[in-house]
Parts: structure tokens; sequence; C-alpha cells
């Protein structure tokens, strides 16, 4: 039976109502939905008057302002300031609450970053976009920001897995399981080796691995990891995929509008994963056309 969830991402913006944003994903032939960490309480409120089943929520959610006054996506799990961790914690299990609540079957989590030269590394990135990554200048940038993440991310990592295990303890008694998501940017917590790590050290019924296929392209693409590598390690932890596609270094297109190996992701996806196609807001409806079709053709759903 096909199972495809939308992502709220695609509603920023676009709909009025979280109503007509739920017929426009039946419309396209989604089955589920996955409520996305930018959702105000209101369309949250709103999408949860509807039908449509809920497969699965990125956490935080809904989008609110903590104690501090910033989005608590903003909060870190990693933060060495002890009241930001705990803080970030609580809404993290208020999500894992309405996951247990909407009855959906995993929550997807970011685990907090590492404090490195995030102007070097925009540098990097529009040295990429300029075609200058076979470039002494970009090798430079590269080692400097490798370097920095290196000798900077004991603590933080300390902080991550520590709330990664009281996290784990919550969400065994709500019956959700935390999705451990690949990362876009080089200081956000996990890379591939701390993945290995975090997951090694909590029990597989409780956390397992995200896989964002869009995220694991660009660190390809920019030099730091393998996107196939990623999906060999984890196969056997993968609880939910988010789909999308890519042009160069610019993710989150609608699939089959850019230039992803769908073919090689298609090969390492257990059956029973949570799949979500996650597409940037400014995609248009004509682009949306045929995705679940074109994701059947490349064997990613069936």
């Amino acid at each position: 039976m096909l199972e495809i969830s939308l992502s709220t991402m695609w509603a920023k913006g676009r709909f009025s109502h979280m109503a007509g944003f739920v017929a426009k994903a039946r419309e396209l032939g989604f089955t589920h939905i996955e409520a996305n960490t930018s959702i105000s309480q209101r369309m949250l409120s709103e999408l949860l008057k509807t039908t449509v089943p809920i497969s699965s929520i990125h956490s935080p959610c809904p989008a609110v302002l903590s104690s501090r006054g910033i989005p608590i996506s903003s909060l870190s799990l990693s933060s060495l300031d002890e009241s930001e961790r705990m803080e970030a914690i609580i809404f993290t299990k208020k999500t894992i609450d309405l996951a247990a609540n909407v009855r959906a079957k995993a929550i997807v989590l970011h685990t907090g970053e590492v404090p490195i030269n995030l102007s070097l590394q925009d540098r990097l990135y529009k040295l990429h976009d300029g075609s200058y990554a076979q470039t002494k200048e970009y090798s430079q940038a590269k080692e400097e920001l490798v370097y920095q993440r290196i000798s900077q991310a004991p603590p933080y990592l300390d902080a991550a897995r520590k709330s990664l295990q009281e996290l784990s303890k919550y969400s065994r008694q709500k019956g959700i399981m935390l999705g451990l998501e690949t990362r876009f940017h080089l200081n956000e917590i996990p890379n591939m080796d701390e993945m290995a790590e975090l997951l090694n050290e909590v029990s597989e019924s409780l956390v397992g691995y995200w896989h964002d296929v869009g995220h694991a392209e660009v660190q390809q693409q920019l030099g730091f990891s393998l996107h196939e590598e990623w999906l060999s390690r984890f196969k056997d932890r993968i609880v939910g995929i988010h789909l999308h596609d890519i042009r160069g270094i610019s993710d989150h297109h609608a699939p089959g509008k850019g230039d992803m190996n769908w073919e090689m992701v298609a090969k390492y996806l257990p059956p029973g994963i949570v799949k979500v196609c996650e597409i940037g807001e400014w995609n248009d409806e004509e682009q949306m056309q045929g995705v679940v079709k074109f994701l059947q053709k490349k064997g990613i759903v069936n």
C-alpha cells in the first residue's frame, strides 16, 4: 500500500488555511503529512482538525518563541549553556508528546552544532557556487573549517550525547522513535563518525537514523563525505527519509527537477520506513505535478 508524506514546509506562505494544504497534498498523490518545525500553533491546530494521517513531526514543533525570545528551533541540544540545553530538551519532549498524541511513527531530530567560523563556511559555499572547488583557496578554506570543527567538537558532542540519552528514555515511555538526521552544514552535529557513535550508544528500538538525501548530497558536493556511505553505513538503522532534489548545493527542489541519483538511494531503503517529500515553498504547483509517480518509477516508493 502506497504511503508517502508531504512536509508542511511546502505550505509556508502558500495556503491561508491548512485544510487547503491537505486537500492539495491529497490531489498531488500524497497519503500522509509531516508537520515541519516552521508551522505556527494556529497552522498546527488547523492541521489536526483534518483527517490526514501524520507520519512524522520535525522537532521542535510548533514554531513558538523560547523564554529567551528566540525561535525554539534556534535552541541547541548541544549547548554548553545548561539552561539553553534544558529548554531545548523541554520543547523536544513536547514534540514527542505531540507525536504520540497524533500517532506519528517518529520525530526528526537535530542534535546541535559546533561553533566554528560561519563566515568561512559561507565563503566555501560561494567558492563552490562560483566553480572554484578545485582551487587552492577552496582547499585551504575547507581544511581550516575541518580543523576548527575537530578542535572544538568534543564538549558539544558530549552535551548532545547527554541530551539524546535523556530524550531516548522519554521517547521510550511514549512509544515514539527518534530519527537523527543527516545535517547540511559542517558545523552541525552529527557528522558521519559522530552519527555512528551516537547510534551505537542507544537502543535501535528507541533511536534510528533519518536520512536526508539533499543534505548528504551537499556534503559530497563540498568534499566532506560520500552520499552513498551514509546509506551503506546506517541502512540497518534507517527509520525515515527526507526526499528532495538538488542542483549544485541548492536542495529542497521537487524530486525529478534536479540531479539526485535516485537509483542509488533506492538500493538502500528498507521496507516500512517513513518517506517524506521535504520540498521548499518556492517550488510552484507545476513543479509538484507528478512527484509521487516519479518516485514510484525510481523505486523509492511502491
